[in-house]
């Protein structure tokens, strides 16, 4: 039985080019990945004035174990578009007024005021899981 002795020498340098760089194969490929939710997202989500689809972003953060990237709007509602509100959201609860007796609101599209005691919400469209899941090509668990 022959007996080899194997040394292996790691390129440090070349190995965090690969792993942690802009150019760097890793990052790029979750850059690509984050690139296309974000493309996605912008078809995906509820338009009223264009406001929340313009706002749509994704960055990518090189960190010392793990590449992190994320995606979504710096609109300060999408998360409602996204989760939903009320009856329909994570409470579970209709929404109602906290320091007054009913909730007074003008409709799109209308000049009159409605007043009423609670309001159902908004169905949350999941447009941020949706397209995470249609450009990543591993598994996407959905934790909300």
């Amino acid at each position: 039985m022959a007996r080899y002795r194997v040394r292996v020498r790691n390129n440090q340098a070349a190995l965090q080019r690969l792993l942690r760089s802009p150019q760097g194969d890793v990052y790029r490929h979750v850059d690509g990945i984050m690139r296309e939710t974000a493309s996605l997202g912008r078809r995906n989500i509820r338009v009223d004035s264009g406001f929340a689809r313009s706002q749509v972003y994704h960055l990518v953060f090189p960190y010392a174990t793990r590449m992190v990237g994320r995606a979504g709007s710096y609109a300060h509602y999408s998360a409602y578009l996204d989760i939903g509100t009320g009856i329909y959201g994570p409470s579970g609860k209709p929404i109602t007024p906290k320091r007054a007796k009913v909730l007074a609101f003008t409709p799109k599209g209308s000049n009159v005021v409605v007043f009423a005691a609670s309001v159902k919400g908004i169905k949350g469209d999941r447009w941020l899981r949706r397209a995470f899941a249609v450009a990543c090509p591993y598994p996407v668990r959905d934790t909300i």
